[in-house]
């Protein structure tokens, strides 16, 4: 059974074994993002924080941008934040520029992926997964048919 998930500006399939995560409460995310998280179907959110998770943020930007610039800006942050950048690289997800990048963050620990796209309408978009290092190979092929899944919908915002 195919279970989409569908927001303003594109939609995804939610891989098997993985649900919605429900927002929340006290988590505040800067004005104007929207955030969906996915998780592990056996997580239960009341009670433990995920381990792993995919999370996709949106923000309808003000004025546009090119990621191929915005970039060097994100390396340098997730530097300057302590996290060691194990690797890079483009790909074009439809007709869209996106970039990637993964790192190791040791204070949580986890190994985390992050693509980068922003629309020509200037919707900027992160899809992240994070799982912790020992998890990463095993749990990726669900991030991957996520992000594979992952197809623009025209919207005004």
């Amino acid at each position: 059974r195919r279970v989409l998930f569908r927001s303003k500006g594109y939609y995804v399939k939610i891989p098997a074994g993985w649900k919605k995560a429900k927002k929340q409460k006290g988590i505040v995310y800067p004005q104007g993002v929207e955030v969906v998280m996915f998780v592990p179907k056996e997580i239960d959110l009341k009670h433990e924080i995920p381990e792993t998770f995919i999370t996709i943020y949106t923000k309808k930007l003000d004025t546009p941008i090119w990621i191929e610039d915005e970039m060097p800006d994100i390396r340098r942050s997730i530097n300057q934040a302590g996290h060691r950048i194990m690797d890079k690289g483009k790909i074009q997800m439809g007709d869209v520029y996106s970039e990637w990048i993964v790192y190791h963050d040791k204070k949580t620990p986890a190994l985390i992926l992050e693509f980068y796209m922003v629309t020509d309408n200037s919707i900027f978009y992160k899809i992240q997964f994070s799982a912790p290092p020992e998890k990463f190979n095993i749990m990726r092929p669900s991030f991957e048919e996520l992000k594979n899944s992952f197809k623009f919908r025209f919207s005004l915002f």
